[in-house]
C-alpha cells in the first residue's frame, strides 16, 4: 500500500521530513460560507499572485465548506500581499479571517 502519498495538512510532514517551504506561503482561512467553493477561493486569491494549492475542507457527507480552508501561494510576498489585503474582508455576506498556516 503506498501510505506515503496520504494527504498531510500544511506543516504536518511527520517525524523528521522537516518543514516544506510551502507551509511558509500558506494561509488558513476562516469565517468561510458554506457555499463556498475551492474555484471560489482560487479566483479571489488568485488576483495576489500564483496560487499552488487550495484546500477547502468539505462536510463528507454533505460535501457543503466546513468554514475553512488552506491557501498556498508559490511566493511568499505574494500570501503576505493576500493576508494584508483579505484579513477582514468581506465576503459572501461573511468577515473572512486570514492567519498564517501552523
Amino acid at each position: 500500500a503506498a501510505v506515503g502519498n496520504a494527504y498531510k495538512p500544511p506543516g504536518r510532514g511527520g517525524p523528521g521530513t522537516g518543514s516544506s517551504m510551502d507551509d511558509l506561503n500558506t494561509i488558513r482561512v476562516t469565517n468561510l460560507s458554506e457555499n463556498t467553493t475551492e474555484a471560489d477561493l482560487q479566483e479571489l486569491f488568485s488576483h495576489f499572485g500564483r496560487v499552488s494549492r487550495v484546500y477547502l475542507a468539505k462536510n463528507k457527507e454533505t460535501l457543503e465548506s466546513r468554514g475553512f480552508a488552506f491557501v498556498t501561494f508559490v511566493n511568499q510576498k505574494d500570501a503576505a500581499a493576500a493576508m494584508e489585503k483579505l484579513q477582514g474582508f468581506g465576503y459572501d455576506h461573511l468577515i473572512l479571517k486570514l492567519e498564517w498556516a501552523r
